[in-house]
């Protein structure tokens, strides 16, 4: 995770981030007990069943590359993902977005999903495009409010 998180590339558009506790944690993180805190942010948010992350590892290397999932379920599921620098480029986090829209549409086929993202982030919203999410035009935060229901997630493959 420290690999990750303490790259200022991936922290440009990853908005805020917060321990379990709600407590600020400063980003890019500049050592492995701060990536540690957000390992346990998902680790809780798991556990509580309110979020989901999943590990992506790299299948030829067996590397930690990044990770993607749900920042929440209710009451829309918000999709997030973050790849370090040197894999991106490759589909690899499509792959993943896919498998975990997927996963999440299995059991919640009805289920809204949504993602924010900051208009600077360009790679990001042709993901999302990619993936069936459509600009709302709304801005939370800083960042823009896109959707998708697993129909237009169906209908983009």
């Amino acid at each position: 995770m420290f690999l990750l998180w303490s790259r200022e590339e991936v922290c440009r558009y990853s908005g805020p981030a917060v321990d379990a506790a709600g407590n600020p944690i400063p980003l890019p993180v500049t050592s492995h007990v701060e990536s540690d805190k957000i390992i346990e942010f998902f680790e809780h948010a798991a556990a509580a069943e309110h979020g989901l992350r999943w590990a992506l590892v790299e299948r030829e290397a067996h590397q930690f590359i990044g990770t993607v999932g749900f920042n929440r379920f209710s009451p829309a599921a918000e999709l997030a993902f973050h790849l370090r620098p040197e894999f991106w480029g490759r589909g690899l986090m499509r792959e993943a977005a896919e498998a975990a829209l997927g996963w999440l549409w299995g059991l919640h086929p009805s289920l809204l999903a949504e993602a924010f993202i900051e208009r600077g982030n360009t790679a990001s919203i042709r993901l999302a495009r990619r993936l069936g999410f459509r600009s709302t035009g709304v801005i939370e935060d800083g960042a823009e409010r896109y959707v998708a229901v697993v129909h237009a997630h169906q209908a983009s493959r």
